[in-house]
């Protein structure tokens, strides 16, 4: 749960204005099956900067932008931790491409970034790595742009809580929970049961639990939810 790469690229309307990449040295063993996914070993970082030393640049070029990712609170958590841990801290306006092609672009049979891709002919050569899935989600993200009507505003507002639902959650399912006292289960692609839990406001319980976006395993629990129902008790 440490960070091995990152990139940056920043976008004015649909402009790439600036690039940065690095290898990160993550200050402990990278396990095999994340080499296997990434092709990142530790040989590769091990003259690479520790997080430290690039935050300032970090810091420079996020400044005064909308974090965009795909499953944004992923990446937006990972990075927030590693400036928590240092002391200072990230706080800026997200969105998630995943959840943003979901609303423009219903009925397909997958979000994933590689899917897209295929889908709308997104070339990415190096899948997993931090500078191929950063160009693909920019790529993306430009066709969301052409096509939207107010969604990326609405998004954007603090309210809408939209960037903190699971990603793979239909706003609606949220919506419709009831502000009652009761018992929520959260059920994965397949409707198998993730988490049981216990609310005198179901609603608001739930909403408690995906705001938060500290906590890397709750994110990886987030990533995993397609349904959330529930049963009204005393």
């Amino acid at each position: 749960n440490r960070i091995t790469e990152i990139c940056i690229v920043r976008l004015h309307g649909t402009e790439i204005v600036e690039k940065y990449t690095t290898l990160i040295d993550p200050e402990c063993l990278i396990p095999d099956f994340i080499t296997s996914l990434t092709g990142i070993d530790n040989e590769m970082v091990a003259a690479a900067p520790v997080f430290q030393d690039v935050a300032e640049e970090i810091e420079r070029m996020t400044r005064d932008c909308i974090f965009v990712a795909h499953n944004v609170n992923f990446d937006y958590s990972f990075i927030k931790k590693e400036f928590q841990d240092l002391g200072g801290n990230l706080n800026l306006p997200k969105l998630c491409t995943v959840r943003l092609t979901r609303k423009e672009f219903p009925g397909l049979k997958t979000y994933s970034l590689g899917r897209l891709g295929e889908y709308f002919g997104i070339e990415n050569s190096a899948r997993h790595r931090a500078m191929g899935d950063a160009r693909a989600t920019a790529e993306l993200m430009d066709l969301i742009l052409e096509k939207e009507n107010g969604e990326i505003e609405f998004f954007l507002k603090k309210n809408s809580k939209e960037a903190d639902l699971p990603p793979n959650l239909n706003r609606k399912v949220f919506e419709e929970l009831p502000e009652v006292t009761g018992i929520y289960y959260f059920h994965d692609e397949h409707g198998k049961v993730l988490y049981v839990g216990k609310a005198n406001n179901i609603k608001r319980r739930v909403r408690n639990h995906f705001s938060s976006t500290d906590v890397i395993f709750k994110q990886q629990l987030k990533d995993k939810i397609h349904d959330v129902s529930f049963e009204i008790c005393g």
